[in-house]
């Protein structure tokens, strides 16, 4: 299809001004028209400021100003705003959130971030949350210049966005047929109606030359007399003949406009409706008389008026006790009621063209027929209601299958909710559509399978990943799995608390689209075992519709045949095609042709009638199954022809097809499970079982299908599922373990995870479940007993070390007893004694509490002993005592003591001095305090003053104003500084190899040098922060042109640990190297005296030394050593 472009907009427009007669004066395209702009930011003076400034570059520009994003939430309730202006750090709510608020009700609302706090992350996040632009405050007025830019496009792109999308809707749902050409005459534009009444799609038109809607005769006319009209008057409007892609032709009326680029805009309406409506009506009645199903018409009166013989067929009537009778004749009331109710709803103003609803059908004797009822109303004129029409299809048969296949996905869900090992399966679009309890057991969360159902899988995995060792393997072998779409058994997967996993990925397909069933299993103890279970959960569904039947008709002495419409689509040939009865024939597949051909020669011959499913071959090679039906056509008692229908079943056969695959499937998967699957009755009778209970016991099938479960049990194990059985009738399910006794009289234990199954109605069908034998658990679980009791003899040898370690141990611990509930100390190694300065003999005895502040000793007595005494490990912080008063910050860890019977008695405490470590950690937050003071409470109020500033030089004229920008330009630099200095104190972990030639050259190249001059005597490389590296060079080498001769010559050189960087200058007296590394210490008016100290900072944070010295030439030398060299 051709590009359109901006010419099909301005001839949208054009036409919405001139054809349709509604001009309008578009907003967006006047610049001068106002726009409201809410501006939001905490900062009043900044606000202010701003609005002035805006509304200096654009008098057009109205401001409203908010504080807060909860005031301009309010504003925009209120108002009718343009555009939204918004600070990022504001209090309450920030720039991101308030615009994630206002994206609710506002979702193309043009909005700007407008920020001091600029950063990478932030621009992200904002982008990912729909801002329209981002601008960061700088110092500079020329930023509202900006602004005001960019607010302006913002609005007017929004403004021209809805103009245009109000236009083309406005055109693409008009009545009437409209059409753009250009000046070739080709078609760039048809809207749907337009492609209707000549019979295309609009893809079909468009491109093509506008003689494709004349006949020949009709084409002289349109060039000679109409377009040349066009050209003169720029426009024509009359009569025209048109030419249906069918070849039909009709009469329109037509109107056509020329554009300001020599195109034309076209409309057309069709006036030949009525008799195409008359047609239809005849092709409907020759239809009706040859469709299977049912078919009836109801008068104005809603009596019957019109019967097929398929519909007498099936209610058992003879027509004329039919015709003239209301349709409670085959209907109850309740039905009668509901069909007029229906009826009702497609003659409302607003409802739709038919209905269709399921109703039973009484016929003249036999049981009720379940129907599926399509109805609509006769073509009419005006107010006049003429009647209704209904279609009926015996549905029983689908009902029946659609039972059938709900047991079965009930069976199904029941497997998946009973396996001993987590199931999840998702859909196309990767939400949960089934998902047992189990699962979550596996991985370790505590959630159940109702709880996933319906959730996102790949949120799901993004917050389960970090329970697995490698988390983003994880991730990304589920991408890996639903991109490739090929099955994986077997997967290992290793769990952050040692455990192992093997995950097993099945894609399958629903009648929906893809979906993907994952299986994961606790193999711990087996690692090695080898285990291919393979579970597929096919969901399922009848879709219904009504079926697409075509007729046709032969003519014995003209040797003719005709086909409608749907025969040549079920077909695939074009309209144009001609079919003969040797072609019919060849249409149908090889295997299929012998018993069309004899069926249609007798038919034809002896007038025999056939009805026959068989297979078709369509023009695009595609194999589909059809109901082809034929009867006679007689004259005078002669067969002068044959006429029938033909009916695409495809999708029948294929459901059916796939309903027998799917139960086979469903016996394969059940017998592939090492585990025992079994279905009884309420008696206990053996309903539906796999080939591992056969395998197991011994038994054959048909032995099997005989017995009564109770049968495989003996003594006290029938006893126990006798109840269990019980239980599980009464409450719904039931786990129980009993030993199976096989046909030669072994005994085998096994787990049964058994549940209650019932039908829709709530009805009990019986008892379905999982056996799994635990053999091997139980022969582990003597193993374990053994060991216990093997460990308990050496807990005596073990004690006397136990004392040793105690008394040894580097951290102070205490043993407690608990005493209603309160710890006393029962015995303490030497670090505590020494630690709080008592002798043991007053601490062993006294209440814990004692021996600590007030806080600690109320969390103690709260909830902090008792966790402890009942298991729960507890970490926590308290504060020690010491017998001079001193408090000492200890970390907590208790663990409960047990006797040797499991008894707990008290608790084991060790305290950790975590006192100097908690003076760095608060050392650090007011340092991140300090940052953030700096960054947002002393940027904003300097913009406001160099705003201010800007504005007092265009009213004024002063040395002083000069003398007050380089003020605030020092005090810039003081702030960058200060932010630099107090960002660098971090400590170093993030390094790589860095070679300090190319790092020099880098850092030359940023450094304003005047006449300087760098020299490199190594190659070496260093092992380093790159960034935090360059900071300690462009300082260095600011220096020494800072303090140096213009013409300074500055050497960069290697040590044996290190490297240093030397000038020629004055160098640095010996009394004031101590002191150059100080904050705030310069020689220089210019200076911050934060360069140094920055690269100090650095250094330190590598774990480096420095020092100055002088150089060869007299100037300062700069030596950094204990630094990771790498020599080339």
């Amino acid at each position: 299809m051709p590009s359109v472009g901006d010419p099909l907009n301005f001839c949208l427009e054009k036409y919405w001004n001139s054809v349709i007669s509604q001009p309008r004066v578009y907003s967006f395209m006047n610049s001068e028209a106002s726009i409201h702009v809410l501006h939001v930011d905490d900062e009043p003076d900044f606000a202010e400021l701003t609005a002035e400034f805006l509304k200096r570059e654009d008098d057009s520009i109205t401001v409203t100003t908010a504080t807060s994003a909860s005031e301009g939430l309010e504003h925009l309730s209120r108002g009718d705003f343009d555009c939204i202006v918004s600070d990022y750090d504001m209090p309450t709510q920030n720039g991101i959130e308030f615009l994630k608020s206002v994206r609710e009700n506002s979702p193309d609302l043009p909005f700007v971030l407008f920020t001091g706090k600029g950063s990478e992350e932030i621009a992200g996040e904002a982008i990912s949350a729909g801002v329209t632009d981002y601008l960061q405050k700088k110092r500079v007025t020329d930023q509202y210049t900006v602004l005001a830019n960019r607010l302006r496009n913002a609005v007017e792109r929004h403004r021209a966005e809805k103009e245009r999308k109000r236009q083309r809707k406005a055109i693409e749902t008009a009545q009437e047929g409209i059409s753009i050409l250009n000046q070739d005459g080709e078609y760039i534009y048809v809207n749907q109606a337009y492609a209707d009444i000549y019979g295309y799609d609009p893809d079909e038109m468009e491109g093509e030359h506008w003689e494709l809607i004349y006949p020949d005769g009709d084409t002289a006319i349109a060039r000679d007399v109409i377009l040349p009209t066009v050209a003169e008057d720029g426009y024509w409007s009359g009569e025209t003949t048109g030419l249906r892609a069918d070849g039909t032709t009709f009469v329109e009326d037509h109107t056509i406009t020329q554009t300001d680029t020599n195109g034309l805009i076209c409309s057309v309406r069709d006036r030949s409706v009525k008799q195409e409506r008359e047609i239809a009506l005849t092709q409907f009645q020759t239809l009706v008389e040859t469709l299977n199903d049912p078919v009836y018409v109801l008068d104005e009166t809603g009596q019957f008026e019109y019967v097929n013989d398929a519909f007498i067929e099936m209610v058992g009537y003879d027509r004329e006790r039919i015709i003239g009778a209301s349709p409670a004749l085959i209907k109850s009331a309740e039905a009668v009621d509901r069909s007029e109710d229906h009826l009702g709803q497609v003659l409302s103003s607003n409802g739709p063209d038919s209905v269709q609803f399921e109703i039973e059908v009484q016929p003249a004797t036999g049981e009720p027929i379940s129907c599926e009822d399509h109805i609509g109303v006769l073509p009419y004129e005006g107010e006049s209601f003429e009647g209704s029409v209904g279609v009926l299809r015996d549905i029983s048969e689908r009902k029946e299958r659609k039972q059938e296949l709900e047991r079965i996905n009930t069976v199904l869900r029941t497997v998946i909710e009973n396996l001993p090992m987590g199931a999840l399966v998702e859909d196309a679009e990767r939400d949960v559509l089934m998902a047992n309890d189990q699962l979550g057991e596996t991985l370790g969360v505590p959630v159940d399978g109702e709880e996933l159902i319906g959730r996102d899988c790949a949120m799901a995995a993004e917050e389960l990943k970090f329970r697995f060792t490698d988390p983003e393997m994880f991730v990304d072998g589920i991408t890996e799995r639903l991109e490739q779409r090929e099955p994986v058994q077997n997967e290992e997967l290793h769990l952050a608390d040692g455990r192992v996993i093997e995950r097993d990925y099945v894609p399958y397909t629903l009648p929906e689209g893809d979906a993907s069933v994952w299986l994961y299993q606790d193999v711990t103890a087996r690692k090695q075992q080898e285990q291919e279970l393979e579970r597929t959960n096919e969901f399922l569904s009848q879709t219904q519709s009504v079926a697409d039947i075509g007729s046709w008709e032969y003519d014995l002495q003209t040797e003719s045949l005709r086909w409608t419409d749907e025969v040549y689509r079920i077909h695939g040939v074009n309209m144009d095609f001609e079919p003969t009865v040797e072609d019919a024939v060849e249409f149908y597949h090889p295997k299929d042709r012998a018993t069309i051909q004899d069926a249609f020669e007798r038919v034809t011959t002896d007038g025999e009638p056939y009805d026959v499913e068989l297979r078709i071959v369509t023009a695009d090679d595609e194999v589909r199954w059809v109901r082809s039906r034929g009867e006679p056509r007689g004259e005078n008692g002669e067969i002068v022809g044959a006429c029938g229908t033909f009916q695409d079943i495809t999708g029948r056969i294929e459901r059916e097809r796939e309903l027998r695959e799917e139960q086979a499937f469903i016996e394969r998967s059940l017998d592939a499970l090492e585990d025992i699957f079994y279905f009884v009755d309420p008696d206990g009778e053996f309903q539906r079982w796999n080939s591992t209970l056969s395998e197991l016991t011994g038994y054959s099938d048909e032995e099997i299908g005989s017995m009564n479960a109770l049968k495989f049990f003996d003594g006290k194990h029938r006893e126990a599922l006798s109840r269990s059985t019980q239980e599980i009738l009464e409450t719904g399910s039931n786990v129980t373990e009993a030993e199976i006794t096989t046909a030669d009289g072994r005994r085998v234990p096994h787990e049964f995870r058994s549940v209650r199954m019932t039908n829709d109605d709530g009805e009990l069908m019986g008892i379905i479940g999982i056996a799994r034998d635990i053999t091997e658990r139980r022969e582990r679980e003597r193993q374990l007993k053994q060991q216990t009791e093997e460990l308990e003899q050496l807990a005596t040898k073990y004690e006397r070390q136990y004392r040793t370690l105690f008394e040894e141990a580097p951290v102070m611990t205490i043993l407690t007893r608990s005493e209603d509930g309160q710890p006393i100390i029962e015995d303490c190694n030497s670090q505590f004694v020494e630690t709080l300065g008592y002798d043991a003999d007053t601490i062993i005895g006294s209440e814990l509490a004692e021996f600590y502040t007030p806080e600690s000793a109320e969390r103690l007595q709260s909830q902090g002993y008792s966790q402890a005494l009942n298991g729960q490990f507890t970490r926590e912080r308290r504060e020690l005592l010491t017998i001079e008063g001193e408090v000492i910050e200890a970390l907590l860890r208790a663990v409960p003591r047990r006797r040797a019977d499991g008894e707990v008695i008290g608790t084991v405490a060790m305290y950790v001095d975590i006192s100097e470590r908690e003076s760095v950690k608060r050392a650090n937050e007011r340092l991140k305090e300090f940052t953030s003071v700096v960054s947002h409470d002393l940027r904003n109020p300097l913009n406001v003053a160099t705003g201010r500033l800007k504005l007092a030089v265009e009213e004024c004229d002063s040395n002083h104003l000069g003398e007050v920008e380089d003020a605030l330009g020092r005090m810039e630099a003081l702030i960058d500084e200060l932010l630099t200095l107090a960002r660098e104190g971090k400590e170093v972990t993030d390094t790589q190899p860095v070679n300090l030639a190319t790092i020099a050259d880098e850092c030359w190249e940023n450094v304003k040098t005047n006449q300087a001059r760098l020299m490199t005597n190594t190659d070496r490389g260093v092992q380093a922060d790159r960034g935090r590296l360059k900071q300690v060079f462009e300082n260095l080498f600011r220096n020494a042109v800072e303090h140096g001769r213009a013409d300074v010559t500055v050497t960069i050189g290697g040590l044996d640990d290190g490297f240093y960087v030397e000038d020629d200058g004055p160098g640095i007296p010996s009394d004031e190297r101590d002191a150059v590394f100080e904050a705030g210490y310069s020689k220089s008016t210019d200076g911050t005296g934060f360069g140094l100290s920055i690269v100090e900072q650095i250094v330190t944070a590598h774990d480096w030394h420095i020092r100055v010295t002088d150089g060869v030439d007299g100037g300062a030398r700069f030596e950094v050593t204990n630094v990771e060299c790498m020599d080339r």
